[in-house]
């Protein structure tokens, strides 16, 4: 017998928010300034998608000073007040 939608057991899991996470990355003489967006429930979860992102961008690199300038939930809706008559969110 199959199940119907009602009788499957859905998991309430918190839903994933979009961070946006702005670092410098210094690796021997060279810094690179990076912008990006991840995706995680909570602000230790994204620290783990970035440790992961810089696995990833830097493979070679034995050391990796990381300064993270700026890391914030995005907001759902946006503030239509700044684009005031300039543009349409």
């Amino acid at each position: 017998m199959t199940n119907t939608w009602e009788d499957v057991a859905w998991e309430d899991t918190a839903p994933s928010k979009e961070w946006v996470v702005e670092y410098t990355a210094k690796v021997g003489s060279n810094t690179t300034h990076h912008l990006s967006v991840l995706v995680g429930n909570d602000m230790e979860a994204v620290q783990r998608k970035l440790m992961r992102e810089l696995r990833t961008t830097y493979q070679d690199a034995t050391e990796i000073e990381v300064t993270v300038l700026r890391m914030e939930e995005i907001e759902k809706e946006p503030n239509a007040a700044l684009f005031a008559g300039h543009f349409t969110p």
